[in-house]
């Protein structure tokens, strides 16, 4: 990484969520402490609380005299594939508003824009959130053409974390290119009474509802009546995990499909829509039918306690139930794929099949599989 210590920063945020504001003001502590300066970029409020100077950017294109600044600018034409990464996202979250070319050229102007406003703040170094689609996209494109270097940050994988980032964020994360780490079993003793006391907490990476006692776990297990509880956690259909590193599913809703069409009526599915999905509990009961269970109002980790296997896109509630003793099996590419404790589907081959395997092969080896898991989160936390 380059030198902080007394540099400015260009910070790129979304503008109207809560909870990017809280990861960042964590991240702010770190910053104050190498005396970097920062300048917030953000296309809404978020900035206003976080203290230093910030420029607002729908303000900013609103501004005529600066509209003029940057209108003259030449910038590269977008590729192929951001053109449809961009078209794609903008299909997910505003249905068929925009056509390929007015995304195209919203995108560019983007890229103008963000080009004026570097060389406004002059920083030496460009922080972007998430940073891999939609107006993040083209800020850190246009660093990088710039020469800036470019951090991406995200909010991490585990309770009070975050991640930063020169590669990218999910499945471009520079983590997929780190061997996994041996086990420590000293450090592994450790990382595993943190995650109990996350645990006890009802500590998890994203804000839950409150944990059930024993005998409502029971219960719900009950449902099942024998067969194998697969868990699936809803995802944001619009969010970058899905739309730049889901290659075969289009969101949640599709791959749950895919998943109950092709796994025999052996397994149960448990399923919690994520609060911010586009997928209503409704759309997601009409996908399971009479096959599993559909619920907004369990804890993650419940869930995860009740399973047998928890399938998912690249949801980063995968990470927490490795590091729970779960079998996890990815639809999509994330920061785990590839790693010896999770499995990632191969849709050349026969899915039920892959599955089955993949629950033997990991009761054959559990502690093993727990014990790298719990590795490579302490090299992570630590």
């Amino acid at each position: 990484m380059t030198r902080m210590s007394g540099c400015r920063i260009a910070f790129l945020l979304p503008g109207g969520e809560p909870w990017v504001r809280e990861a960042v003001a964590d991240l702010m502590h770190v910053l104050d402490s190498l005396s970097a300066e920062v300048v917030f970029l953000s296309d809404g409020p978020a900035a206003r609380e976080l203290g230093g100077p910030w420029i607002e950017l729908d303000g900013v294109d609103t501004n005529p005299a600066f509209r003029r600044m940057y209108s003259n600018y030449t910038v590269a034409e977008p590729s192929v594939e951001e053109s449809l990464r961009e078209f794609r996202y903008c299909r997910v979250r505003f249905g068929g508003k925009f056509s390929l070319e007015q995304v195209r050229t919203r995108y560019q102007g983007w890229m103008k824009q963000a080009r004026a406003l570097y060389r406004l703040v002059q920083p030496d170094q460009v922080w972007i959130w998430n940073g891999v689609v939609y107006r993040s996209a083209a800020f850190a494109a246009v660093a990088a053409q710039m020469g800036l270097p470019v951090y991406y940050a995200e909010k991490g994988a585990m309770p009070g974390s975050w991640a930063l980032d020169p590669c990218g964020t999910n499945g471009a994360s520079s983590l997929l290119q780190v061997p996994e780490p041996a086990p420590e079993p000293g450090r592994v003793t450790v990382m595993r009474d943190t995650i109990r006391q996350w645990d006890h907490a009802g500590c998890s990476a994203w804000g839950q509802p409150e944990r059930m006692k024993a005998g409502e776990l029971e219960r719900l297990k009950e449902k099942a009546e024998g067969r194998n509880i697969v868990f699936f956690p809803g995802q944001v259909d619009s969010d970058s995990n899905i739309i730049s590193f889901s290659p075969n599913f289009c969101g949640s809703r599709e791959a749950l499909d895919f998943l109950v069409r092709n796994l025999p009526n052996e397994y149960f599915f448990l399923v919690k829509p994520h609060p911010k999905g586009h997928v209503s509990a409704d759309e997601f009961r009409r996908v399971v039918g009479e096959r599993g269970l559909v619920t907004e109002d369990i804890h993650v980790l419940d869930a995860v306690e009740v399973s047998d296997l928890v399938a998912t896109i690249n949801s980063t509630v995968g990470f927490e139930a490795t590091l729970r003793g779960k079998p996890v099996f990815f639809l999509g590419r994330g920061i785990l794929s590839g790693r010896s404790f999770v499995r990632d589907w191969v849709p050349e081959e026969h899915l039920a099949g892959q599955v089955s395997a993949w629950l033997m092969e990991y009761a054959s080896n559990k502690e093993e599989l727990v014990n790298s898991a719990l590795a490579w989160a302490d090299h992570l936390y630590r």
